[in-house]
């Protein structure tokens, strides 16, 4: 389903924001006195901004996590002009765990959201900070050349947000930065949600601000494109930032050079707003089609150095296709009439985004998308499906129908890819409920053969076999039966 059709009768939801005194003076907007304020929040940008920082810069893939993060606009209530999140429903039909994620990211976008509101910030910069340790979550330049950095944090409860404020106020000190911000985002399903921006920054970084800005720039479209699902551009633009920052070894050099002739030559080219933007084609379904690319100036060296952001985003409709176009030269298009690309493009050639998953991207999928992705196999598979069913005061993930015989599958993920035993009493009390002919349990994390129970009703599927599934999804079926 694409964002549009989620959000046919709204694309800006307001939020409740409280602003530190102290911040004040480093604000550059228009109003540097009110401490509360209301601000709107674009759901695309939302989600542009929650994938630009969640996703991993350093484990690209091919996969296209755009329409991943699109399903959080689902849990957004659509009856009123306030940022209100469907809490109970979340907690009832997905669980703690997928509640706990969805504040995370949306913690993350609404950060960014208020930032710019805030700040004359240079979206192009905008990145996940990297590193082992304690670390504030993501950075950005200023267009007056400072740097900002933001930790930020996501609750559904009054009480959670407490508890992370001073673990957020300790983080965001652990980079050099002219702006430090701790950002805490509380979400609310009765009452407008709600955002506090605390504590301004000391210790400013020395280096040079305009390499600084090349590098941020060069940070922020390698993980862009690796939200967006295109392995080549995401290590291309890791290796411009090697290059920038002096560390590209020649056979790196090599390799970048051989990947810029590819996507100059072989990559599909969109003209919009007399630019040239370069990119590829995902299928979502049967009838909807996505394009994430980007201003062709940016591929060389020397046009991605000159390039400066836009003035502004559009969001238009063209031929029943919707564009939107980012300030940092990123260009989405969710598709309804593909045949309009036909003369730049196979059309029955364009693979489907599940497609292109590897175990890395399952290990960083929420459960929401897991389920979808799941779910996507078993009916390429031939089964029908429901997700998220309850049946005798259970929660199903999904229900599945093949040959008038029904399966029940449980999905987990699990963080550090260590299994929970726990799971296993849930599994067998499962099998229990009438007229089901197995239960499926498919989990990120290596099952141990002593969990291999004799229980004919019961199908283990661990990590080992689900990289043998992503390598061949026929041998799903082989597996269950």
């Amino acid at each position: 389903m694409f964002i549009r059709e989620t959000i046919i009768h709204f694309s800006n939801l307001n939020i409740s924001v409280e602003i530190d005194s102290d911040l004040l003076t480093e604000l550059d907007c228009a109003d540097k006195v009110s401490t509360q304020r209301i601000i709107p929040v674009n759901l695309y940008k939302l989600i542009y901004a929650i994938g630009t920082i969640q996703t991993r810069r350093f484990a690209p893939s091919n996969r296209q996590k755009f329409i991943d993060k699109a399903d959080l606009i689902e849990k957004i209530h659509s009856n009123t002009a306030d940022f209100r999140v469907k809490i109970n429903e979340t907690r009832i039909t997905c669980g703690s765990e997928v509640l706990t994620t969805m504040s995370e990211d949306f913690g993350v976008g609404i950060s960014v959201i208020v930032a710019t509101n805030f700040f004359n910030i240079k979206d192009s910069t905008i990145q996940r900070i990297y590193g082992n340790d304690k670390r504030p979550d993501w950075e950005c330049q200023t267009k007056d050349n400072r740097i900002l950095i933001v930790e930020s944090k996501g609750a559904s409860s009054q009480a959670t947000s407490d508890i992370q404020q001073p673990n957020a106020l300790v983080q965001k000190n652990k980079r050099y930065g002219d702006i430090k911000v701790a950002s805490l985002t509380l979400l609310q399903e009765n009452l407008i949600s709600t955002n506090k921006f605390l504590d301004p920054p000391i210790t400013p970084d020395n280096m040079d601000f305009k390499m600084k800005n090349k590098i941020l720039r060069a940070g922020h479209y390698s993980s862009v494109f690796s939200f967006l699902g295109h392995s080549v551009l995401s290590k291309y633009f890791s290796q411009m930032r090697k290059r920038l920052s002096n560390s590209i070894t020649p056979e790196e050099q090599n390799q970048k050079d051989n990947i810029y002739f590819k996507i100059r030559d072989r990559y599909s080219n969109i003209h919009f707003h007399n630019k040239c933007y370069v990119g590829s084609f995902y299928q979502i379904d049967d009838n909807n089609y996505l394009f994430t690319g980007m201003d062709k100036e940016l591929i060389s060296y020397q046009g991605f150095i000159h390039f400066n952001d836009y003035e502004n985003e559009i969001a238009e409709t063209v031929n029943e296709n919707q564009y939107l176009l980012f300030k940092d030269g990123v260009l989405i298009i969710e598709i309804k009439n593909i045949d309009v690309f036909s003369n730049i493009i196979e059309i029955n050639r364009i693979k489907n985004y599940q497609e292109f998953n590897t175990i890395s991207d399952i290990d960083s999928m929420t459960e929401l998308s897991f389920e979808k992705y799941i779910s996507y196999l078993l009916k390429k598979n031939g089964f029908e499906t429901t997700i998220e069913s309850k049946e005798d005061d259970f929660r199903i993930d999904i229900v599945g129908i093949f040959e008038n015989r029904r399966y029940l599958f449980e999905l987990k993920l699990f963080k550090g890819k260590k299994f929970n035993q726990n799971v296993i009493g849930q599994l067998e009390r499962l099998t229990r409920i009438e007229h089901t002919h197995k239960v499926i349990l498919i989990t990120n994390a290596e099952i141990p053969e002593i969990f291999n129970k004799e229980n004919e009703k019961l199908v283990f599927i661990g990590r080992s076999k689900l990289k043998k599934i992503l390598k061949k999804n026929e041998m799903l079926m082989e597996m269950i039966k």
